[in-house]
């Protein structure tokens, strides 16, 4: 793998320890930064907060079981500090850490000419898990190539109504939603009250999180034919609440209807949803996980 020209690794460096997930140790000698390593997390398993319909496709498309993993993003020593003594240092303390974060593995990958490294590791307990291959063909780029881009579906000749509108599909029929005039529905992305776009973290639009009716498996849609989205999560201080950089929502309230679970609605016909339990000083309960914890019970019988 090839750096591209002129990269901007500052950038780099700054965008990856931004993110709650990745960390970075540092090793210092003589009050000069010599080397450093950088980890970061993630869980297979999908959140358990996604549309069911969503979980359900990760498991269509993953046949392995779920791991939490620590993942080394990369590790440098300077020449002339790369020593066993020093590169353990580093090690250790990622190990040390993800201990701390549960994991379940820790993934490497090792050029085939760092035998050093690789004989480090394995005295450290890790194991050889796999031998990665590769060929490099030189490619005209005066030619048109063919795209690797997995395909979408084509979308019929729409008006979008704002530049940032998402047409939406049915999630089991994957044909364009449509509503009782026959018209599209649109996904439009939140604003505030001065009809500014709401941006997460990572300064992306934030688009809303639609009502699932687990009775028929699709997106709920009003009276009025306006898609029903649960609302945003914020904080005690009125800050959008996010978690591994996933902007969180209310979750909506189920009653049993007919032996089976269906959305909660009151009196006025509006659909319920639970409250985030929040400690004596309005701070939102997070699981272990960092997912605020809602109020139980959510399924009532009827």
């Amino acid at each position: 793998m090839l750096v591209k020209p002129n990269f901007d690794f500052e950038k780099y460096v700054t965008n990856q320890i931004e993110k709650p997930l990745s960390f970075c140790w540092i090793l210092e000698h003589s009050d000069s930064i010599i080397g450093c390593l950088f980890i970061y997390y993630y869980d297979e398993a999908p959140p358990a907060n996604i549309p069911e319909y969503l979980i359900q496709q990760h498991h269509i498309e993953n046949p392995f079981q779920s791991r939490r993993v620590g993942s080394v993003l990369g590790m440098y020593v300077q020449p002339e500090h790369r020593k066993s003594e020093a590169i353990q240092m580093l090690a250790k303390a990622a190990i040390a850490h993800a201990k701390t974060m549960k994991v379940s593995d820790i993934d490497l990958l090792i050029a085939a000419d760092q035998s050093g490294m690789q004989a480090m590791l394995q005295r450290a307990g890790f194991t050889k898990a796999a031998v990665q291959y590769t060929r490099h063909y030189d490619i005209a780029t005066d030619v048109e190539l063919p795209s690797l881009h997995p395909p979408h579906p084509e979308l019929p000749d729409v008006e979008l109504p704002a530049p940032r509108a998402i047409p939406l599909r049915h999630p089991q029929t994957n044909e364009l939603l449509r509503d009782s005039q026959g018209e599209p529905v649109f996904l439009m992305p939140l604003v505030d009250d001065k009809g500014e776009l709401l941006k997460s973290s990572s300064g992306q639009p934030i688009y809303p999180e639609l009502l699932l009716d687990p009775a028929t498996n699709s997106w709920v849609i009003d009276e009025e034919d306006k898609l029903v989205t649960c609302p945003i999560l914020r904080d005690e201080n009125g800050l959008i609440v996010e978690n591994q950089d996933i902007v969180q929502f209310d979750r909506p309230a189920y009653q049993i209807i007919d032996g089976k679970p269906g959305l909660m609605q009151d009196e006025s016909g509006n659909y319920v949803f639970c409250d985030v339990e929040r400690d004596k000083q309005g701070k939102i309960v997070k699981s272990p996980d960092g997912f605020p914890v809602f109020k139980q019970p959510k399924i009532w019988q009827n």
